[in-house]
């Protein structure tokens, strides 16, 4: 048994960031997020879709890369690991807040909470994370399956939020799960350096990701 695994199966990870179209706030987007940028700005100050693109960057490449240190923590069975569970909820956490302030509290609820949503996700990389270590194949498959009812469910959210076609947002999300699964197996196989690259590349993607749902959001919130 992996230590700290049962501490964190409800803990978060992966994905991207805006939310429901039905929660309808006119809050300026970011004004109040904190531990970023963001945080320093007042309402009085004009948002940019460059403000976005900078925050969603920032909180997916730390999403990305808190993600990928945890589960190799807990390939290892590193005593850091339920501490750096802890810093990837937090992360999760600061990506709520910015939905919120674009589309309202109830919709960053239910990023944060809803079926198959963010903190969902996470669970299924833990479950996948477990069943890995323990050469369990029934449990590798049933995390990926859950995994890729996410891409779909999550996928339909946030283009039904941004507008974007449904296919694009779900072929980015199934990029990135593919690209943390990846570098986990490669981790766990002790194949390194390869792992390395493909950590790199999974980070990097978080900022297509970024570009992607702040060009969106801005078009759709007349941000410029």
């Amino acid at each position: 048994m992996l230590p700290g695994f049962a501490a964190i199966a409800s803990v978060a990870i992966l994905g991207v960031g805006v939310l429901s179209a039905t929660a309808g706030s006119t809050t300026t987007p970011m004004a109040s997020v904190p531990h970023s940028h963001a945080s320093h700005m007042t309402q009085a100050k004009v948002v940019t879709a460059s403000d976005l693109r900078a925050l969603l960057g920032k909180q997916l490449g730390e999403h990305a890369a808190l993600a990928m240190n945890t589960t190799n923590l807990g390939i290892t069975g590193s005593p850091a690991f339920a501490a750096s569970a802890k810093a990837l909820d937090r992360n999760s956490i600061a990506l709520s807040k910015s939905i919120a302030s674009v589309y309202g509290a109830k919709a960053g609820k239910m990023f944060l909470d809803g079926p198959f949503m963010w903190r969902a996700h996470i669970g299924f990389f833990v479950d996948y994370t477990v069943a890995l270590s323990k050469s369990d194949k029934a449990g590798q498959d049933k995390a990926v399956a859950n995994l890729q009812t996410y891409t779909v469910k999550f996928g339909d959210f946030l283009a039904t939020a941004t507008g974007l076609p449904k296919s694009a947002v779900r072929n980015d999300l199934l990029a990135h799960v593919l690209q943390l699964k990846g570098q986990l197996d490669t981790f766990n196989g002790k194949k390194y350096a390869q792992a390395s690259v493909l950590y790199r590349a999974a980070y990097d993607h978080m900022f297509m990701t970024a570009d992607l749902l702040a060009g969106a959001i801005a078009k759709q919130k007349n941000l410029k």
